[in-house]
């Protein structure tokens, strides 16, 4: 259990960007990603902004990839072809995390064993919209409905997909935590290179292709956002920590990670860009979407626990910080519980504030924005803080970045069902 485990490889596809540095500098700048959809249909719904990528051109963004897939381009346009909107933009990211991880590069799995390498898929109800766009299609003609949809459309094929497209033979499945998905994907991947069964893992985060019932049923019960004057302007719908905070906004994301031991990564000369410490995973006892701060603050401080540090290494929290009333107050609370005074020298932020909530993919959406932002040196702001909420008494980089000379993060995912899972990472450096 003492292998350590590094992140060798990232990829994010989000309503800011899907290029790294790009989503960086978006993030510092304050940009927002949320706006009105226009890709499913809201006539009929309060909420009607979130950060809608259903018009991204993944046909061109594969074409980027021609060069080094070369031989094999043809086959994964041919995966492409019939995928769903959530497998195509998953397996982008896979592909983009193992260029990046450098892993098409020649002779990079020279004497590898495919065995040896795992694909764990962040997500459930992955394809909704979808489902039910083939059930509106039945209504009116079912021999029309997608020739493949008995594939297509079930939650496995994402995990299989990326199998097919790296040629993969180890464990391969779907980890399904609502929100808190991507870091119980983490989990898996860390846990099984850590006992030696893996030595590689692609933990991808999937695009959760919500339907406007999705949002109406989260209307109802006003956890997302709804008064009409917070979404008169998109861009200021998302609002943690904020007085005048509503509720969340949906928004469509991926992202995977690459994550192997440090032994697999040095022994082929990888570039890492950071090291996971720990992860730690906690429900609450309760089904309904009541965040739970004392739970929320086992699985924090079992993830620092594991890590083997002092919780004063940690100088920067990446919340989840979805812009719910009572959410952000007991994640607040929890980490007064964990951190002590220590949490008064630390700095928070929201990136949901701008990105608004990629739901199951968010952990690692957010991870990837976390690690650049500690790479650089400088955080992200919390915009749309007109008035912070008078519980928040911290430093949440309201509406200004700022600098840092923190290297360890603790990120933290919380979701629907009391699942809590939170996961401390820090950048790497040589001789680390």
């Amino acid at each position: 259990m003492d292998r350590r485990v590094v992140i060798t490889g990232m990829s994010t596809i989000n309503p800011l960007s899907d290029d790294l540095e790009d989503y960086y500098a978006k993030l510092i700048a304050g940009k927002s990603g949320v706006r009105a959809w226009k890709s499913i249909d809201l006539s009929k719904v309060e909420n009607k902004v979130g950060g809608d990528l259903g018009d991204y051109d993944w046909a061109a963004a594969l074409g980027k990839l021609q060069d080094v897939l070369g031989d094999d381009f043809k086959p994964v346009r041919k995966l492409f072809k019939f995928g769903t909107f959530s497998s195509r933009l998953s397996m982008l990211t896979a592909l983009g995390a193992w260029k990046d991880a450098g892993l098409f590069a020649p002779g990079a799995r020279k004497g590898e064993d495919p065995y040896r390498t795992m694909s764990v898929v962040a997500g459930h109800n992955l394809n909704s919209n979808y489902i039910a766009k083939c059930w509106e299609q039945f209504q009116i003609e079912p021999e029309h409905i997608p020739p493949l949809a008995s594939v297509e459309a079930i939650d496995n094929n994402v995990p299989a997909l990326i199998t097919e497209l790296f040629k993969l033979h180890g464990p391969a499945y779907t980890v399904g935590g609502a929100c808190a998905s991507g870091n119980l994907a983490l989990r898996d991947a860390v846990r099984d290179i850590r006992i030696g069964e893996i030595d590689r893992a692609v933990v991808c985060g999937a695009v959760f292709d919500v339907s406007p019932t999705d949002i109406m049923a989260s209307s109802i019960i006003n956890s997302v956002v709804v008064k009409p004057e917070l979404q008169a302007d998109p861009s200021q719908a998302s609002r943690p920590f904020d007085v005048k905070r509503n509720g969340f906004v949906y928004s469509h994301g991926s992202a995977t990670l690459i994550v192997e031991s440090l032994e697999s990564a040095q022994a082929r000369g990888a570039r890492i860009w950071a090291e996971v410490l720990g992860v730690k995973a906690s429900a609450n006892g309760c089904h309904l979407p009541m965040p739970g701060a004392a739970h929320q603050a086992w699985a924090m401080r079992g993830a620092i626990q594991q890590a083997g540090i002092d919780p004063k290494e940690i100088g920067y929290a990446n919340c989840h910080a979805t812009g719910t009333p009572a959410g952000d107050i007991e994640e607040l609370q929890a980490m007064r519980e964990v951190f002590g005074k220590h949490l008064y020298d630390m700095k928070l932020n929201a990136p949901k504030s701008m990105l608004g909530h990629t739901c199951w993919a968010s952990p690692l959406v957010e991870t990837i924005g976390g690690i650049l932002q500690l790479r650089h040196g400088r955080l992200h702001p919390t915009i749309n803080i007109s008035k912070l909420a008078p519980e928040v008494d911290v430093d949440v980089c309201a509406n200004r970045a700022q600098d840092t000379k923190a290297d360890t993060m603790i990120k933290n995912s919380f979701g629907f069902g009391g699942l809590n899972c939170c996961s401390v990472i820090r950048t790497w450096k040589e001789k680390s």
